[in-house]
């Protein structure tokens, strides 16, 4: 029988005079240059799936429901494209290009 996990909260406090700074993910994600970094080093390490996840997370940061309308993409081909993770070069060129010519 498995056993559920039970979800936990934490009340974390920070000392004032860490300067820590928030992260803005959804900023880094729109990042052309770490977005690439990320893809090739993905290749490099034979992590298909990896260089997918890394352009999915950008098109969505991107607002992908915006880009799927103007692009005239269905969305059912995208979440074919994401869900089997093997789309053809011309595919994946088209949909990145789209979402970079708005």
């Amino acid at each position: 029988m498995a056993r559920k996990r039970r979800d936990k909260s934490y009340d974390i406090s920070l000392r004032e005079d860490r300067n820590i700074e928030p992260l803005h993910a959804a900023e880094k994600l729109q990042d052309i240059h770490l977005i690439g970094t990320a893809v090739m080093q993905c290749l490099i390490a034979n992590d298909p799936d990896g260089a997918m996840d890394a352009i999915e997370s950008h098109l969505e940061a991107m607002n992908l429901s915006r880009f799927l309308k103007q692009a005239k993409i269905p969305r059912s081909t995208m979440y074919k494209l994401f869900k089997t993770k093997n789309p053809t070069i011309k595919t994946l060129a088209k949909i990145v290009s789209t979402a970079h010519s708005q």
